[in-house]
């Protein structure tokens, strides 16, 4: 076993390195609090400028939901083949021709 001097020098160095890693921690903490603060602030204004821009945002889509329903409005109409003064009578004399369906 050591002398009492060498254990003394042992402990000494033991308490210095305990002291550094102490100083290293509180830095390192105090960075962490730092960081933790501007992510506070970040989310802060994220939260702000979102709160801006869901309205604005919302209020365009239900526009443009609006022109996607007049869109599918003017799909949707039609044009009719048929006459407008459609009279059954003036189609009763009408023949069609004949065509045969297999080649013969």
């Amino acid at each position: 076993m050591g002398t009492l001097r060498d254990l003394q020098y042992a402990l000494q160095e033991k308490i210095e390195e305990l002291r550094q890693r102490d100083a290293l921690i509180d830095e390192l903490e105090l960075e962490l609090d730092q960081k933790d603060e501007l992510i506070q602030r970040l989310q802060t204004e994220l939260d702000k400028y979102r709160s801006v821009i869901q309205p604005a945002t919302a209020t365009q889509a239900r526009q443009q939901s609006g022109l996607r329903r007049d869109a599918q409005r003017s799909k949707r109409q039609a044009i009719s083949a048929e006459p407008t003064a459609f009279d059954i009578s003036d189609l009763s004399h009408v023949t069609l021709p004949f065509y045969a369906k297999s080649p013969e």
